[in-house]
């Protein structure tokens, strides 16, 4: 393809800003962007059917030729700069057909628009110049109240990106609609608010170390101008409120937010320096969205900031603490290789990175697009954690809310079509604090007289608030159930009817106490080996496993031949490797499966389960880490990451060796998430199962499923020892009220037919133990679509809807509610 010199025009058509540049740059950046980041997941399915591989020039030497324009990217070029001047963020760019891709795009647009800037809009026509929007003349007077009520501030990063890609204009741009005043001031401030100090949780609080952002998110729950202009906090006020917290040795967690809190650093470095030397505080989260919408903060003078972050970590890992960050990401078109490379320095440098994302009508509400944008980051090394349904209920936000019932639709989906390993929980942010639906909370009832609000049973007591924040009692928006916990108002729709669960009754009386049990009584048959799962389709493969649509499990044995059903099958981006030994006594196989799945470009993730972690932690030598490490790839690009699957089963399982092995392996990038199976008499209690989430968590372990029912040694233990329904609902409702929110596993079923979610994915079909699961996301066409020769196994019936209810066994079902 011959170098040009010439330059090309552009003319921003509602700006009216007109520039010139080289078309050398724009093939630079064309080819530059398609060399390093032109593969499926970033750049879609369709754009890589014509791109294919190869080097850059290749690549876009076949994209000129679908467009139209072979061996002339001048013309190509001179289109597209036609397109990106009318671009106003309403709508995709396309040509000849093929709809180009958001991030490709934007590669572009660095080139034609370059810079960092930061912009604070103050009128209409300002709006107009920066984003190239054109404002109604009859609109143009609401839209310049809009700016005052609710500041609105860009970054050229989230400009760039707005022009091109309408899901993220929807995010920043502001709206004549904002001026519908249905809805709160505000959704929360906390129960208890000292100075920049809030409240909400017993053992965790909240710094507002900054009041502004980089960024105005047009549903931020701070979005009213009070908010925004609130004068930013100093050294002395951090001073304050950690001299607070050193007081509380409830206080486990700090929460440093805003707010962004990095536009604010005497305030962070003066928070983290004190807080270090708080014997009681093991954990700090840094929550900030600029990972997203400003990265330049993170990357601008080689780095500062990012190293900063890592050189205090170190600080705090020195102290036996850890740091966490947190940010929101809402579309996959807000993916930029500068948000990756930002997430995967923190995690290679051991600070675990997770993701929030608010659920936003007609953005994120279908499903596929958060299956795309959870991969995405979970490549880089990211945390899923929350999906908060609904959007909050504050003034100018009803553009953005969606029902309930869409949030657990969507829920369904995700179980279906997502790694159980980036399937966030479906969580509300309700005015006393947060609550899992369908296993620490559940819509109750509509409030008689209001149609804008329902009931919500919460996790928390009036004994909960008494110790920090008495206050939360007297609320007139709360009432207290049957079963003790309250219920809260909420503003929002239910969406189904169906979804409105009732109270649950008092948990029955009588009958004979369980005897508690010692895990002795388990352990000989746990220590008899690890064996992959039944398979739920026919893999052709004795030592293959398919488990779900993105997941395989792979015995240590298997031969190179048995990968390739591995290989015909691009929707598998997980394997499981299960040794009969253990990982660390089988690592020369185990390298050997993973350097050939390293070659399957749509496998993104290896996980290898080790009971040794738990057992016996020496048995990760320097050695052995040292090759993990090796083996962990977290990129922007072909992304291999690497985790440990372990299981404990109770709290005084966990020894100080295996903190201290955690955090070796968090160092290499390399998480390590916990499994455990409930055990009737053995930790089927709240209070056994909420210890254990401390102690996972203590030791830096994510607790990743608790399993209500479903394996092989429940199957084998339950069934003489059951677990009483009731109990699991008294144990989520007990770990969110009284743990860190980063320390709540997931409650699943495993069946026959894969996992679900108890309460979420699934619903009981029967009473007392004679207990079926109808699971929710699946019916016959998704098996065939993974094997057309499926048929359902022989103790499957099948509903009405077509859903399959599959038996369970060790449950007790002791009341009609239906979650217990």
């Amino acid at each position: 393809m011959p170098e040009d010199a010439a330059s090309l025009r552009i003319v921003f058509e509602n700006s009216g800003d007109e520039k010139r540049v080289l078309l050398a740059d724009l093939v630079a950046a064309l080819s530059g962007f398609l060399d390093h980041f032109g593969v499926k997941p970033l750049v879609g399915e369709r754009l890589y059917d014509i791109i294919q591989t190869g080097d850059g020039r290749t690549k876009l030497s076949r994209l000129l030729k679908a467009c139209g324009y072979s061996d002339n990217p001048e013309g190509f070029f001179t289109e597209l700069l036609l397109l990106l001047g009318k671009a106003d963020g309403t709508a995709t760019i396309s040509m000849n057909g093929i709809e180009l891709p958001p991030p490709m795009l934007t590669a572009i647009l660095e080139v034609i628009l370059p810079g960092n800037r930061i912009f604070s809009i103050t009128s209409t026509e300002q709006l107009e110049k920066v984003a190239n929007i054109a404002v109604a003349d009859a609109d143009r007077a609401a839209m310049q109240t809009v700016i005052d009520t609710y500041p609105v501030r860009l970054s050229m990063h989230t400009i760039r990106q707005m022009r091109v890609s309408p899901h993220v204009a929807y995010q920043y741009l502001p709206f004549r609609r904002e001026l519908d005043t249905v809805g709160h001031t505000n959704t929360w401030i906390g129960q208890f608010h000292q100075g920049l100090l809030e409240q909400m949780y017993q053992n965790r609080v909240i710094f507002l170390m900054n009041m502004s952002c980089p960024v105005y998110c047009r549903f931020c729950f701070r979005k009213h101008k009070e908010s925004r202009n609130e004068k930013n906090p100093t050294p002395a006020d951090v001073k304050q409120a950690v001299a607070h917290v050193a007081n509380s040795p409830s206080i486990k967690e700090i929460v440093i937010t805003g707010g962004d809190p990095f536009m604010n650093r005497a305030n962070m470095a003066c928070a983290i320096d004190l807080l270090k030397d708080i014997d009681h505080v093991q954990t700090l989260r840094l929550a900030t969205r600029a990972i997203a919408y400003y990265p330049h903060m993170f990357l601008a003078d080689d780095a500062k900031l990012l190293n900063y972050v890592k050189r205090k970590n170190l600080e705090l890992q020195k102290r036996g603490k850890r740091m966490e960050v947190a940010t929101h990401f809402i579309h996959p078109d807000e993916i930029s290789p500068q948000s990756l490379t930002i997430i995967t320095d923190l995690v290679n440098s051991g600070i675990a990175v997770y993701v929030q994302t608010p659920f936003l009508n007609n953005c994120n509400d279908q499903g596929p697009e958060l299956v795309r944008l959870f991969s995405l980051l979970r490549g880089a090394g990211a945390e899923l954690h929350y999906i908060y349904i609904p959007c909050s209920p504050i003034h100018g936000n009803s553009v953005y809310w969606t029902p309930i019932s869409k949030g657990l639709t969507v829920g369904r989906y995700l179980r279906a079509h997502l790694s159980d390993r980036v399937i966030p929980r479906i969580c509300t942010a309700t005015p006393i604090g947060k609550m899992d639906w369908h296993t620490s909370g559940w819509a109750v009832e509509p409030v008689a007289g209001n149609d804008h609000f329902m009931w919500i049973r919460s996790p928390y007591t009036p004994d909960y608030f008494k110790h920090f924040a008495p206050v939360a009692n007297e609320m007139e928006n709360i009432r207290v159930n049957a079963e003790g916990t309250i219920d809260i108002q909420y503003m929002a729709q239910i969406g189904d009817p169906s979804l409105f669960l009732g109270a649950r009754p008092p948990k029955p009386g009588g009958g004979a106490a369980i005897p508690r049990q010692r895990t002795d009584a388990i352990l000989p048959r746990i220590f008899a080996g690890e064996h992959i799962a039944a398979s739920i389709v026919d893999t052709g493969s004795s030592t293959v496993s398919r488990v779900h649509e993105t997941r395989v499990e792979i015995a240590a044995e298997c031969a190179e031949a048995d990968l390739e059903y591995i290989r015909g099958d691009e929707r598998i981006t997980d394997a499981v490797i299960v040794s009969g030994q253990d990982v660390t006594d089988s690592l020369f196989q185990i390298r050997h499966i993973i350097r050939a799945l390293a070659a399957i470009p749509h496998v993104n993730a290896v996980r290898l389960r080790s009971l040794n972690f738990n057992y016996a932690p020496e048995s990760y030598s320097p050695v052995v880490i040292d090759t993990l490490g090796g083996l962990n790839s977290l990129t922007m690009v072909r992304p291999l990451r690497l985790e440990i699957e372990t299981q404990f089963l109770v709290a005084d399982e966990f020894q100080s060796a295996h903190t201290r092995l955690a955090r070796r392996l968090n160092n290499q990038g390399i998480t390590v998430y916990n499994n455990t199976p409930l055990l009737g008499g053995i930790n089927d209690t709240p209070g056994a199962i909420h210890r254990l989430a401390y102690g996972c968590r203590n030791a830096g372990i994510e607790f990743h499923h608790l399993y209500v029912a479903g394996l092989p040694i429940q199957d084998h233990w339950n069934t003489q020892h059951p677990v009483a329904l009731y109990d699991v609902v008294d144990i989520a409702t007990r770990v969110r009220r009284e743990g860190s929110g980063r320390e709540i596993p997931r409650y699943i079923f495993r069946t026959t037919l894969g996992e679900v979610d108890f309460g979420l994915s699934a619903t009981i079909v029967g009473d007392g133990a004679h207990l079926s699961v109808r699971l929710l996301p699946y019916e016959l066409a998704y098996f065939k679509a993974l094997s057309p020769d499926f048929t359902w196994p022989e103790e499957v019936r099948v509903d009405d809807d077509g859903k399959p209810i599959v038996p369970i066994a060790g449950l007790l079902k002791t009341t009609d509610f239906q979650l217990s």
